[in-house]
């Protein structure tokens, strides 16, 4: 949909800062109007409601760490040890430079837990962020695993992908409290120093 005057783009930013400083709860499309300056109308032409708001803006942030960090060319000579490494160091750096992204998945964590109908909605956004990661990451595995190049192989991929994101995810809950930057890139490359690439699993 062609947006020449940018709105929905500013409408992201907002509502990016009121879910990051708010919460879900604590965000309103009224207060979002508010602060974009623009009307109801407008708003909604765009998103139908919060959740469907949340959710691209959730959408826009894995699409961001994706392009800039997981997709980037894999630089001649580089193992598969020191590519998982280094985008992971990556990411965690970026989430680490910016609180409000680092809020913002606090915020989808939190209101899970709670249940209820917008728990569930919050949980089917989780579960669709998930998928996009995965379709994302599938042809960057092909790629750097030469096991994963077989089809058959997608389940193997996708039992990397989920201990990996486990993993990220707990790092990521701890900065900022029990991590700084410099504990958070150690305790990473300690984890993946534990993975037996040279396994067949990843040949």
């Amino acid at each position: 949909m062609s947006d020449p005057c940018g709105t929905r783009d500013k409408i992201l930013e907002v509502a990016r800062s009121q879910f990051a400083r708010n919460g879900y709860h604590g965000t309103s499309m009224d207060a979002i109007v508010k602060d974009t300056g623009l009307s109801k109308g407008a708003l909604y032409w765009h998103f139908d409601g919060k959740s469907e708001l949340f959710a691209a803006v959730l959408r826009r942030e894995v699409d961001g760490i994706i392009h800039s960090h997981v997709e980037a060319l894999r630089e001649k000579g580089e193992g598969v040890r020191s590519f998982v490494t280094l985008r992971g160091e990556r990411i965690i750096e970026m989430l680490w430079k910016d609180r409000e992204m680092r809020l913002l998945f606090f915020t989808l964590f939190i209101e899970r837990l709670r249940g209820g109908q917008e728990g569930r909605e919050l949980s089917e956004i989780a579960g669709n962020l998930l998928g996009i990661i995965q379709a994302k990451l599938w042809p960057v595995a092909r790629e750097v695993f030469p096991a994963f190049r077989d089809g058959e192989a997608r389940g193997d991929y996708q039992r990397m992908v989920t201990t990996l994101r486990f993993l990220m995810n707990g790092i990521i809950m701890e900065l900022g409290f029990n991590l700084d930057l410099d504990s958070a890139r150690e305790l990473w490359r300690f984890a993946i120093g534990r993975f037996d690439f040279e396994s067949e699993v990843f040949k």
